[in-house]
């Protein structure tokens, strides 16, 4: 019986996994540049994470690509583009280059793409140069 009541007690104190743990898709490099920093209406952009958007709608939809602008398989869909509007974060430490980015400047950028069931739910960017 206390055999029983140990194992019981351990299992309910064992960490669960989480539902839908999100795991590395996989990365891509982009250059963002002026063309990036006005969306498709030509109203310009001042969120950084709404840049990294419009970076790959310009890459996907609308063909235009800076030479430093890597492909990537996840972004092609505007739904799977709107994470990346909402939900994109700074590593530590480089929370510079989003400052960059929404003051306008050219910035290189090394984007980590999290996700599960191969959809993106959330972005980590870092310096892309060096």
């Amino acid at each position: 019986m206390i055999r029983r009541a140990l194992i019981a007690l351990a299992i309910a104190a064992a960490p669960a996994a989480p539902a839908g743990a999100q795991t590395l898709l996989g990365e891509y490099y982009s250059l963002i540049s002026p063309t990036d920093m006005v969306n498709s209406s030509g109203v310009p952009l001042r969120d950084a994470c709404a840049v990294l958007q419009q970076d790959r709608a310009n890459y996907h939809r609308f063909g235009r690509r800076d030479p430093g602008d890597g492909p990537d398989p996840w972004f092609a869909a505007p739904a799977a583009r709107a994470v990346l509007g909402t939900n994109c974060r700074f590593a530590p430490g480089n929370e510079y280059v989003g400052q960059y980015i929404a003051s306008g400047r050219t910035r290189a950028v090394w984007v980590q793409v999290y996700g599960s069931g191969g959809f993106p739910s959330y972005v980590v960017v870092h310096e892309g140069a060096g």
